[in-house]
């Protein structure tokens, strides 16, 4: 019974992911979509500094698997999501591919809606490219500059929300 909510948990992950990083690519403009796809862009990311550098989903699912399960301590065990693919190798080709279409989605609705500064927008998507990359494999610089990048981070991804809604 745990395999399938986990399987179909990880599926629902997997289908968001995929939007999330597609979306600028594929959805034409729309004010109301755009400025929701870059709040959630930010809102997110956020999150995952809140839940010590892991995705809600993951950790429902981890916490399903093991109810002793501490909240942060496997951050890069994305097992909904890896257990799809037939190999980890083709997981981290397609973490990877879509990363960078995330990273360039982001910047197509930018561009075409919220029209956030590049001294703003740029920073923001390499810092989330670097939290991101620092979990996945495991390169623990997030852990090592706590808590400066986190602020960073956050004060960035706040700026990206507030210019979005026009605050």
């Amino acid at each position: 019974m745990k395999y399938n909510i986990y399987k179909h948990i990880g599926i629902f992950h997997l289908c968001g992911m995929i939007i999330q990083n597609v979306y600028g690519f594929i959805i034409g403009k729309n004010n109301l979509f755009d400025k929701l796809y870059i709040i959630s862009f930010a809102s997110i990311t956020f999150s995952w500094i809140i839940f010590k550098d892991e995705c809600v989903v993951s950790y429902i699912i981890k916490k399903i698997e093991n109810p002793n399960y501490i909240l942060g301590n496997e951050p890069d065990n994305v097992k909904d999501i890896s257990s799809l693919f037939t190999n980890e190798r083709q997981y981290i080709i397609f973490y990877n591919i879509n990363i960078l279409l995330r990273i360039g989605s982001v910047i197509i609705v930018n561009k075409r809606t919220t029209n956030i500064d590049y001294l703003t927008i740029i920073p923001t998507c390499l810092l989330q490219l670097f939290y991101t990359y620092d979990i996945i494999y495991k390169l623990n610089y997030r852990k090592k500059m706590y808590p400066y990048f986190q602020i960073t981070l956050c004060l960035y991804l706040f700026t990206t929300i507030c210019k979005t809604i026009g605050v």
